[in-house]
């Protein structure tokens, strides 16, 4: 099981995910967090979800931002990549390591 926290800012809307594998290709995403958004998008995706076409390596467009394309979701939120991370990492598409975003003042 891969597990990710994500503090996306100014919001306040910590969202805790965890991916585990069904299988090589497809994955079960589970989400705890207060943001209804994010929570109602995790909830419609299609579990297990196929990793391929979450992260738009099957071809088409990803069906993460597809999903995110019919919500108000900005397209900003860190809670999106830190989902697509956590699949990244929990199907070794990419080593799990931290992330972050940071505001310089100039």
């Amino acid at each position: 099981m891969t597990h990710v926290i994500v503090e996306p800012g100014v919001c306040g809307l910590t969202a805790d995910i965890k991916v585990d594998m069904a299988d090589g290709y497809t994955a079960n995403i589970a989400i705890d967090t207060k943001c209804k958004m994010i929570a109602d998008l995790v909830d419609g995706l299609e579990q297990p979800v196929d990793v391929f076409a979450l992260l738009g390596l099957s071809g088409a467009d990803p069906t993460l931002e597809t999903a995110r394309l019919g919500t108000r979701i900005h397209a900003g939120c860190p809670t999106i990549a830190g989902i697509a991370k956590a699949v990244e990492a929990a199907s070794q598409m990419a080593l799990p390591r931290n992330a972050s975003i940071t505001f310089v003042d100039d």
